[in-house]
């Protein structure tokens, strides 16, 4: 039996039945922000993880004494990656979890071979991408009137 200090974070590899789990997590995660039911609505479809997606992918989960808190998702192949998606349970959101998955995102990225990880960001995180490091190289209208930081991390190799 492995015994671990009370909140400790654990990741690890998402399960494909996890999808219903990761799904409302995402959802609550974008209500934070605030926005307006009516717009959580219409994006829905883009709040949402298959089991096919997690059984096929690179999704890892954060869980604090059992509970899935966070996860992340890395698409593509190398050397040019994308960071699908980085949610977090809305209580967890400013207690250093966010760094903990975009650091271990990072650092399996630059493992697997990725040269570089671009990610489209909700506006309201933005300013926590670019303190980890990410630059911005642009926007994306994804939606009439809604637009999207687009940025990136590369990584520095040996």
């Amino acid at each position: 039996m492995i015994l671990r200090p009370m909140n400790e974070v654990c990741l690890r590899t998402a399960e494909p039945y996890e999808a219903g789990v990761l799904t409302a997590l995402t959802r609550r995660s974008k209500a934070h922000w605030g926005y307006p039911q009516a717009t959580l609505d219409r994006m829905a479809g883009m709040l949402s993880i298959s089991s096919a997606t997690i059984r096929d992918g690179h999704v890892v989960v954060a869980e604090r004494d059992g509970v899935v808190t966070g996860y992340y998702q890395i698409t593509g192949e190398p050397p040019h990656g994308e960071l699908a998606d980085l949610f977090l349970e809305p209580e967890a959101i400013g207690t250093g979890l966010g760094r903990t998955l975009w650091e271990h995102a990072v650092d399996s990225a630059h493992s697997a071979g990725f040269h570089t990880l671009t990610l489209e960001s909700d506006p309201h995180a933005e300013g926590f991408y670019l303190r980890m490091g990410a630059e911005r190289i642009g926007e994306r209208e994804v939606a009439p009137g809604r637009t999207l930081p687009v940025l990136r991390v590369a990584f520095h190799t040996a």
